[in-house]
């Protein structure tokens, strides 16, 4: 269950290759004035990764996988970096 969605690529309006990253939302309960996640909400997922994923692919992902999660978007190191790539 997708709870956040941080996005930390740098071509920002990039989103038909991206790399997928997942985490516990847990694992945010330190960041300051984060909404806290109680623990046990279902199957924790350390970290999983995806390349090649649009963003809307990244979503789906994200939502439809057990527990809390918190999504982070990069830039998929294997795409071109030309704009026409």
């Amino acid at each position: 269950m997708l709870v956040n969605v941080i996005d930390l690529r740098e071509r920002e309006y990039r989103w038909s290759r991206v790399m997928a990253v997942l985490e516990s939302a847990t694992k945010n309960n330190d960041a300051e004035e984060a909404d806290q996640v109680k623990p046990g909400l279902g199957v924790e997922i350390d970290y999983a990764e995806r390349t090649g994923l649009s963003v809307r692919e990244a979503m789906l992902w994200a939502e439809k996988t057990d527990g809390p999660l918190t999504l982070y978007l990069y830039d998929d190191e294997g795409e071109d970096t030309d704009a026409d790539g």
